[in-house]
């Protein structure tokens, strides 16, 4: 049925759906094509302004033969000099959004009450257009705080409050997918040692009544003994930090960190080099070191001899103000070396 602007059942609709088509600009290009098809306007245009003092502009046009909308500044500005035209603009915290349509010269003018009902389509996008860009934002956010526990080695899985993975980090991916010590069985996260797991799900139920109560976040530790022998699994279960926090709308969850000590935080050879002032030979040396290498396998993994390799150390030494190993290994793995992306292989 084609939309008339009078009706207010039709009209609801339409803004009912209007803020959900918004999540890419692709989809915002067809939220512009929504507005203009229900307005019966020949064209449709979007001009989009970021926060005050960014510079960011973005423009979206809907014609309606569908035509690419190359030059888009340029269009709209051809369009309000040959077009009938009524525009809206509405501002809030995250942008300002001002919303033009468009009809040719032989068909009616915009009355008064579409007029009227452009400046509530236009509220409409800019709230669709803000939650958008929150989407984003948090979707940057989260993808670089993962980024930053996988290169300090800690897998993090997220549970609901009744017990089922609703995310996880790469790296608890990657513990989970080995099955040495914790595993996923039926959506759930369970250790592969019986008496183990007994303690286990009963910290998530501790964590999980502290979330349903608001209780602020206890932790609890467990080592899980891993079937190949290997050093335990540390393993940190507790409530997340919204309920301590208190945020309104935030839901309840359970944070499960996972710590292998077989997986050591790794620096990357370049970062090392610019963040301590270190010549190429040096910066090679020192990561060897902190990988767990003692100096003889550090020089015949670069293929140098013993006293080069300890000519690299005592320079080291002397830029950085340390005098032992261990004190060399405590600086790198505690500097900001270990966020840089972590090497394939040894440099």
């Amino acid at each position: 049925m084609t939309f008339h602007s009078r009706s207010l059942v039709e009209f609801g609709l339409f803004l009912s759906r209007l803020p959900d088509a918004i999540e890419s600009e692709a989809c915002l290009a067809r939220a512009i094509e929504m507005i203009r098809a229900h307005l019966r306007a020949s064209e449709a245009a979007v001009r989009i302004c970021g926060r005050a003092g960014n510079g960011q502009e973005q423009i979206v046009i809907a014609t309606a033969d569908g035509g690419a909308a190359q030059d888009c500044a340029g269009r709209l500005a051809g369009f309000l000099e040959t077009r009938r035209h009524a525009s809206a603009t509405v501002s809030g915290d995250e942008c300002r959004c001002t919303l033009t349509v468009f009809r040719t010269l032989s068909d009616p003018d915009f009355d008064a009450e579409e007029t009227a009902l452009l400046d509530i389509v236009a509220e409409h996008l800019r709230r669709g257009i803000a939650r958008s860009q929150r989407i984003c934002a948090n979707e940057i956010e989260r993808a670089l705080y993962s980024s930053v526990m996988d290169k300090l080695s800690v897998g993090v899985v997220v549970l609901d409050l009744s017990g089922h993975i609703m995310n996880c980090s790469p790296k608890a991916e990657e513990t989970l997918a080995a099955r040495d010590g914790l595993q996923i069985q039926a959506g759930r996260l369970r250790a592969t040692n019986a008496h183990e797991d007994r303690e286990l799900q009963a910290a998530i139920k501790a964590a999980t009544q502290a979330a349903a109560g608001g209780s602020a976040p206890a932790a609890r530790g467990l080592a899980l003994t891993k079937l190949s022998g290997n050093r335990t699994l540390g393993v940190i279960v507790q409530p997340t930090p919204d309920v301590k926090s208190g945020r309104q709308g935030a839901t309840p969850t359970i944070a499960i960190y996972i710590r292998d000590p077989e997986a050591n935080a790794d620096v990357e050879s370049n970062l090392v080099r610019q963040l301590f002032d270190l010549t190429p030979a040096e910066a090679a040396v020192a990561r060897r070191l902190t990988a767990g290498l003692s100096l003889e396998d550090a020089a015949t993994s670069l293929d140098i001899s013993r006293n080069t390799a300890r000519a690299h150390l005592r320079s080291i030494f002397s830029k950085s103000g340390i005098t032992r190993q261990t004190e060399l290994v405590r600086m790198l793995l505690n500097s900001a070396a270990v966020l840089g992306e972590r090497p394939r292989q040894l440099a």
